[in-house]
């Protein structure tokens, strides 16, 4: 039952139907004990302000954002993590008294998520396709827990300039592709032991896109798709039909939440509840 006491955390991002977010979240409330309600709002960046501005004068715990608006929502915060500041990016906000203050946790659900599958990210060179704001994330926390390289490609300047960042913060460490250059992103692929895809591309209901052609897979690099929503790509099924090692964005999803749930409640999360509905979530698509 949801009353006046009832703390509202919303998800702010366009589009959000493919999100299984809500379900994760209120069955680790239910668990927890916590009086509170996770719901999907979608709205257009050239909104978001307003409905940012109305939030944090309601009985909003905080809330969450993700694509399009990780980046854009930072204009509208009174004050950043020192992480998300780095990073350029957010995906949570906690409201205190109408203060809202943001956080990152998207870059440490990816390193839980490729640690939890074995990845030794200090011996690895790692390809991210797409520079918005997960990307970010995640580019920043690979840098941090030592990657050996970074390759950032993106169909505009974006990669670059994430690239420039990550320089900055830790040395020679990456370098941008255009994907348009083709004989480029065909020997950086090659060069990479893990491929990321942030972009996007593959997500429900466009399922069947890929960004690469399977041709380029015959190393065998671990791939990694922060999509959970189908919960295998067509990029995760060329890779795995190629007998690379696949990792969707599920584990990914889960860790984040949890961190998320800890930042609004205080409370430790229910990781295993958690994981137990998007399992399934997934088995009933």
């Amino acid at each position: 039952m949801v009353t006046v006491d009832t703390k509202l955390i919303p998800l702010l991002g366009n589009p959000l139907a493919h999100s299984f977010s809500s379900r994760m979240q209120n069955a680790a409330y239910a668990a927890m004990g916590f009086d509170g309600l996770y719901f999907p709002i979608e709205v257009p960046n050239e909104h978001l302000g307003v409905i940012v501005s109305a939030l944090r004068h309601m009985n909003v715990a905080g809330f969450a954002v993700t694509a399009p608006a990780k980046v854009e929502i930072l204009q509208y915060l009174d004050a950043l993590d020192p992480l998300a500041a780095q990073m350029g990016a957010c995906n949570t906000v906690v409201n205190t008294d109408g203060l809202l203050k943001g956080y990152n946790t998207d870059g440490a659900g990816v390193i839980a998520s490729l640690l939890q599958n074995g990845v030794d990210i200090p011996s690895s060179a790692c390809f991210a396709f797409g520079a918005g704001g997960s990307a970010k994330a995640a580019c920043f926390a690979l840098a941090a827990e030592g990657a050996k390289a970074l390759i950032i490609a993106s169909r505009s300047d974006s990669s670059a300039q994430l690239a420039a960042e990550l320089n900055a913060a830790y040395g020679s460490i990456a370098v941008p592709c255009r994907v348009s250059d083709k004989d480029t992103l065909r020997d950086m692929v090659r060069s990479s032991d893990v491929l990321l895809n942030f972009s996007g591309v593959g997500m429900a209901p466009n399922g069947h896109e890929t960004w690469i052609d399977k041709s380029l897979l015959t190393h065998r690099p671990i791939c990694f798709d922060a999509t959970y929503n189908p919960p295998k790509t067509q990029f995760l099924a060329d890779a795995e039909e190629m007998g690379c090692q696949i990792i969707n964005g599920a584990g990914m999803l889960i860790h984040q939440g949890a961190l998320q749930i800890e930042l609004w409640t205080g409370l430790p999360a229910p990781y295993e509840i958690m994981a137990a509905a998007i399992r399934d979530s997934l088995a009933e698509q």
